[in-house]
């Protein structure tokens, strides 16, 4: 008898793993996101030198602001014109300084892509996105990363990782193709510049 539900236990344990192991191949969400060295379409100079201090009147275009008491993340726009640039501040806001060139700000992967929302996570280390691209650096903006995704429309925000690091959860924006309830987390990589699916639900 102990053999029997044994062998029905592997048979069932073997049939969840099918299930499970199928559900994950067929993901709409990739199992790796692989982020480039640079930012597509970014003007080839810089507006101001990494590390830069804004005046108080640069300053007034900053925007999309992270949260953060001491440190924090933004984008400034220049007299208001179209062209993003990333900036941090280690003092809550009260001053700000250039961190790196112009992100994107031409149509990429189909779609016309700039700065909807500012993921700092410390002094080092952002994630600003968009539907279609993550822009991220790890070293304060003396360098960046870039994964541009045209295949759908995302809607990106933050989620804690447990013990620290970067996280994402990826679900669909406003005319996705993704089912609706659906989503996906992601942890960042930072050593291979890539982010690793951890978790979704298809729903």
């Amino acid at each position: 008898m102990r053999s029997v539900r044994s062998a029905a236990g592997v048979a069932l344990a073997f049939a969840v793993f099918s299930v499970t192991a199928a559900g994950a191949a067929s993901s709409p969400y990739p199992a790796t996101l692989t982020m480039q060295h640079g930012l597509t379409f970014s003007a080839t100079g810089h507006a101001l030198r990494w590390g830069t201090r804004l005046t108080a009147a640069q300053a007034r275009w900053v925007t999309i602001r992270s949260s953060g008491t001491t440190y924090r993340w933004g984008v400034w726009q220049e007299d208001g014109v179209a062209g993003q640039f990333p900036v941090r501040s280690t003092d809550g806001g009260a001053h700000w300084m250039a961190a790196g060139p112009q992100l994107a700000s031409d149509w990429a992967g189909g779609s016309l892509y700039y700065v909807t929302k500012v993921i700092g996570e410390g002094p080092s280390a952002v994630a600003m996105v968009s539907n279609s691209i993550i822009d991220v650096t790890t070293d304060a903006g003396r360098q960046w990363y870039q994964y541009l995704h045209a295949a759908d429309n995302w809607s990106v925000t933050a989620h804690a990782v447990s013990g620290g690091g970067m996280g994402l959860r990826i679900g669909p924006a406003s005319y996705a193709t993704l089912p609706k309830a659906s989503y996906a987390v992601y942890v960042l990589n930072v050593a291979h510049h890539q982010w690793h699916r951890t978790g979704q639900s298809l729903r």
